[in-house]
């Protein structure tokens, strides 16, 4: 058999380099993707929804009738409060409902009905600059209530409030005044969130008291009491709010449990004021009810504090009127 000469041909380093370097490359390339671009693809968002949210609904109970009635600069003016206004609303678009027009309405003067009165007209809330005002009814007031009615300051429609008779602590006797008193503040020395030390050791002073009889037997207080940091500079005030309660049915001489309070701490001239203004039984199922006036010096807004099943609490409030 015949054999070939094998010859090796000579092959420089610099070629063989330049091979595998090559070879190299090639194999890092990926295949091109098609259709594949390098400008950045837009970002299309959702369609916003079309569904639009439902209003809260006003904590106002129907069964109290349309609205909170306030007495004006005379006893033949009102102001119409608006269940649907509450504290997270605006006056600038409440427009009177025509049908309030020619209602009756049971006026009450410290929970005590003192007359009635047809509403003649109601003129829409004003507004000047920056400051809003409540929409006025033009009372008609009953025949022969003219006198009893100097002195109401709530009002709702006929029907709906039920008076409720209450013993001021400055109509109590001077013993009997001075004993609430007494009871008063120690109510408020054992209250929790007493978080100011400027005030501690200081008196608590009643500023105002009322007692009422409330159907389940209960004696009903609602109270006002502040204590004073006299500054000359900057006087500081407490105020508190207490709705409290004691069963009658038992002893005379059982003590008044807080059911609900409210503390306002803060320069004496700048407090936003919180009083009661008339107590009642309000409602189909006439629950006891305090009408709270807020004043902040530069507006007013009202409050309803109610017994609702065996416990209190601020079920409405309405916006602020003022500058």
């Amino acid at each position: 058999m015949r054999r070939w000469p094998l010859t090796v041909r000579h092959v420089p380093r610099e070629s063989i380099a330049v091979l595998i370097f090559a070879l190299g490359v090639a194999c890092e390339r990926t295949t091109p993707v098609a259709g594949r671009k390098d400008t950045a693809v837009p970002v299309v968002p959702p369609p916003e929804s079309s569904i639009v949210a439902k209003p809260e609904p006003s904590p106002w109970d129907s069964t109290a009738g349309p609205a909170l009635f306030i007495a004006g600069d005379t006893p033949a003016e009102a102001f119409f409060i608006a269940p649907a206004y509450t504290h997270t609303a605006a006056l600038d678009s409440l427009q009177p409902d025509s049908l309030l027009r020619a209602m009756q309405i049971d006026l009450f003067g410290s929970g005590q009905k003192v007359g009635t009165a047809r509403i003649a007209s109601i003129k829409a809330s004003a507004r000047t600059d920056s400051c809003r005002t409540w929409p006025t009814a033009r009372l008609q007031l009953a025949s022969g209530d003219t006198a009893s009615v100097m002195s109401w300051n709530v009002a709702f429609e006929s029907g709906h409030a039920t008076e409720l008779a209450i013993d001021s602590i400055e109509g109590l006797p001077t013993a009997d005044s001075a004993r609430l008193a007494a009871d008063i503040a120690r109510i408020a020395s054992a209250l929790p969130g007493d978080t100011s030390a400027a005030f501690r050791g200081l008196p608590f002073v009643v500023n105002k008291a009322w007692r009422a009889r409330i159907q389940n037997g209960q004696t009903l207080l609602a109270a006002v009491i502040v204590r004073n940091v006299n500054q000359e500079a900057s006087p500081r005030q407490e105020r508190i709010l207490l709705i409290a309660e004691r069963d009658s049915t038992t002893t005379a001489t059982a003590r008044f449990t807080p059911r609900y309070t409210e503390r306002k701490v803060g320069l004496e001239e700048t407090l936003e004021t919180t009083d009661p203004i008339s107590i009642i039984l309000l409602g189909a199922d006439r629950h006891p009810t305090v009408i709270v006036a807020r004043d902040t010096g530069n507006g007013l807004s009202y409050a309803l504090v109610e017994r609702v099943a065996g416990q209190w609490q601020r079920r409405w409030a309405s916006t602020y009127a003022g500058c």
